[in-house]
This record gives C-alpha cells, structure tokens and sequence, in this order.
C-alpha cells in the first residue's frame, strides 16, 4: 500500500490557476524530489499537503485513510491541526521561534501535543537525541540569532521529525544557506534518506536530486510534466521542457 495517495489536486488564487490537477504516489521510506521553475507550483503543492492551503477540487490519502476530500468541505480548525501532524514541513527561512532555544524550538510542538500522556523531561530527551543527530549537541540552548543559517535549518529539520510524521517535506531547504552552509543541511536529509525516511523534497540542487531520490517529479505551469527515476528524468530526459530547465542549472551534469 502506498503510504501517500495523491488525487487531481487543484489550487486556485483568485482567477489564476496554480495547481492544474497534480496526481502521485509514493511508497514508505521512498525520497521524491520536486524540480521545476519558480512559479510552476511546487510550493503551492507542499503548502496543500501540510494544510496549509485548502486545495479547491483533490483527495489526499495517508497510509489508506482519506484525510482530505475538497467535496467534504470545511474542515474545522481541530481537525486541520490532526490531519496536519502526518506531514512533517521545513520552510525555506526556518521559522524558528527567536525567544525559544533550539531545545524549546524542537520541543515546543511535541508538548503542545502531549496533553499529558509522556513527561516533559522525556519529550526533551527525545528532542535533544534529534538535535544530537543533527550534530547540533553543543547548541541546544542557544538562541536563533547566536546559530548560522545551517544550523538554523537543522534545528527546523529536527522540529519537523520531533513529532514523528509519516512524510518530511522540505521546501527549498537550502535556498536561504550559502554553498558553504548549503552542504551542512544537505549531508543531513542524504542521511535521513538512507535512514528510508519518507520524504518529498522541493528542491533546486539537481545533482542532490540525482543522488538522494528513488524518483522524480518535474512540474511545470502547474501540472506533472515529466516523472520517473533520476537517471530518466536527470540524465536521459525525453519532455523537452525538461531538458530546458535542466539546461539551465549548473548542477545539471
């Protein structure tokens, strides 16, 4: 069974259609890269599937149970904030809250969620071995602002994994970083894929892509424009918008 079913997603802002009917699977433990030109969606895409854009017309399907139907609408608040737990999200600016250290950053949500049911200090046990994982040990109680960009979005990826999602999804996790930084955070999602964690990555880093995914999706103005593995869309393209856009990053050898 697939563990994410997605079904003729479709987004619009006012008159502009963003989404244009987008349809995928991915199985457990499977790294799914997203390419494609700004503007052609694939954020819109992600920010759908963390609810946090309503699609208007699609199904979403986790591990065989429905969990959107744009024909049951409106879901209350409640119920977004239950659906929203299976995706785990890692923004391109890190979002970190900065009166919080990393620790309480990590941990803040899990809490939240906790009503309870675990000790406090063994939810920080359980973030500060993410944290640890995420080589950030001798960070844990700094701030936001005294922690350089990778390790910012390190602690945002340990956030995400802190409630045990069924899918990480990144968005542009290195496009804020500078080359130097970007390699950080890279050498961490490669580990977490070879961990089979399931994961949709939107990305712009072809080769990273090339490495790290079981398959790929190209979009552009909207819908799936080319899809398969790494070496047939990366390195043996046949869509001609595909090769065009590869053409034009560096990374594309």
């Amino acid at each position: 069974m697939s563990i994410l079913e997605v079904n003729n997603i479709k987004k619009k802002f006012d008159n502009t259609e963003i989404l244009k009917g987008i349809s995928f699977s991915m199985e457990k433990g499977q790294t799914l890269s997203i390419l494609g030109s700004s503007g052609s969606g694939k954020t819109t895409l992600l920010r759908c599937l963390n609810f946090l854009e309503t699609p208007d017309c699609g199904t979403i399907s986790v591990n065989g149970n429905l969990l959107f139907d744009a024909m049951k609408q409106p879901y209350s608040e409640a119920e977004i904030r239950e659906k929203r737990v299976h995706f785990g999200m890692v923004f391109q600016q890190f979002n970190l809250f900065p009166q919080y250290t990393a620790l309480e950053n990590v941990a803040l949500a899990p809490k939240l969620f906790n009503n309870g049911k675990v000790p406090d200090s063994e939810i920080d046990a359980m973030c500060k071995d993410l944290l640890s994982k995420m080589g950030l040990s001798d960070r844990m109680y700094n701030y936001p602002h005294q922690l350089s960009g990778g390790q910012q979005q390190r602690v945002a990826i340990a956030r995400a994994l802190a409630l045990k999602p069924d899918i990480l999804c990144f968005d542009e996790p290195t496009s804020a970083l500078d080359p130097e930084l970007t390699g950080e955070v890279l050498k961490v999602i490669k580990e977490l894929a070879s961990q089979h964690t399931t994961m949709i990555i939107v990305t712009h880093e072809i080769g990273f892509a090339r490495d790290v995914s079981d398959e790929i999706i190209f979009m552009d103005d909207g819908i799936i424009a080319d899809k398969g593995t790494p070496s047939q869309v990366i390195d043996n393209p046949i869509n001609e918008r595909t090769k065009q856009f590869l053409s034009n990053y560096s990374g594309h050898s």
